[in-house]
Order: structure tokens, then C-alpha cells, then sequence
């Protein structure tokens, strides 16, 4: 009978810790905030957009909503401008979609272009991805 009472505590205290693991993960996963800010993926996706490293602006992107292949963004971005200039104006939170309000500039040969930018992005579990770049 004494065995029986240990084996019945191991297994609970195996469950506690089982069940413990497994709040700490769904916390990281879907309440607590990602270290980077979606102003932050919108960045630093323009930024290898603009130094044409395609793979790394491709890692921001939400494969989920965004189905194109990796063949098909880079046809798609390739013709932006490694002189664009961005200015983010404002970011907006709500649970797990934010919103991107930015100006690009874009010089051309008849002057400098500017251009109203919204950016939205999803929580992907413990990142910001871009919905369609």
C-alpha cells in the first residue's frame, strides 16, 4: 500500500509539473507580447526589401494569408527601390492584428514620390508577421 500512495504522488506531481510546463508555454505562445514590435518587423522587413535580401524579408511574412512562393515575392518586391526612404507614423495593437500607418518616399526622375503606406500584421505565436507585403 505504501508503494501504491508513492506511485499515486509521483504521478501527481508529474501532472502538476506537466500542467505547469504547459501554461508557461500557452502564456509565451498567446498572451505575452513579442520582442519585437510589429513597427519593428515592418522595419526591418523594408530594410532587407531595400538591401534586396529577400529571404529575410520573406521570413516576416505570414504564409498563412500570404500564399505566394518565395519565387513569386521576390518577382514581386525585386522592382522597389534601394533608395525608398520609410516614415512610420503610428502602430496600432488589438490582441493579435496590428496596424502599420507609414509614408515611403520613392525618388524618381521627376521628383521624390510620396506614398500613404498601411501595413497589417498577425501574431503567429510568438512573432508579428506581415498579411500580404
Amino acid at each position: 500500500m505504501a508503494i501504491t500512495k508513492k506511485v499515486i504522488a509521483l504521478a501527481l506531481a508529474l501532472g502538476l509539473i506537466a500542467a505547469g510546463a504547459a501554461g508557461i508555454q500557452y502564456y509565451y505562445d498567446n498572451i505575452k507580447l513579442p520582442d519585437i514590435s510589429p513597427r519593428q518587423v515592418f522595419e526591418q522587413y523594408f530594410e532587407a526589401v531595400k538591401r534586396k535580401d529577400y529571404e529575410k524579408a520573406y521570413s516576416f511574412v505570414s504564409l498563412q494569408h500570404f500564399r505566394y512562393s518565395f519565387n513569386q515575392f521576390k518577382d514581386r518586391v525585386d522592382m522597389y527601390s534601394p533608395n525608398m526612404r520609410l516614415e512610420i507614423l503610428g502602430e496600432i495593437i488589438e490582441k493579435d492584428a496590428a496596424l502599420i500607418e507609414a509614408k515611403t518616399y520613392i525618388p524618381m526622375t521627376f521628383g521624390l514620390y510620396a506614398s500613404d503606406t498601411r501595413m497589417k500584421l498577425v501574431r503567429v505565436k510568438r512573432e508579428w508577421k506581415i498579411i500580404h507585403p
